[in-house]
């Protein structure tokens, strides 16, 4: 992944508002999980606008960091249900 700086060299455009957007909110996933999904739909989002070509390349990176961080929250959400269910 390059930085902000090596995009804008390399592909003459920054990432578009919803991919970093979608960035935020997976990483505020870590304070809870809810950020995080919202993250995974905007990375899912922001993934197929790119491939319509509606959205600047340069964001790809991000929308797929944002899609993976947003599954994590969802399987250690799954994982601690399972294991509150396992429990009572």
């Amino acid at each position: 992944m390059l930085c902000l700086r090596c995009h804008k060299v390399a592909l003459g455009e920054k990432p578009s508002t919803r991919a970093t957007v979608a960035v935020v909110f997976a990483t505020l996933g870590f304070c809870g999980f809810v950020p995080g999904l919202v993250g995974l739909v905007l990375g899912y989002q922001e993934l197929a606008a790119i491939r319509a070509g509606t959205s600047p390349g340069s964001g790809e990176g991000w929308a797929v960091l944002a899609r993976n961080v947003g599954w994590f929250h969802l399987a250690v959400l799954v994982v601690i249900g399972v294991g509150l269910m396992l429990q009572g």
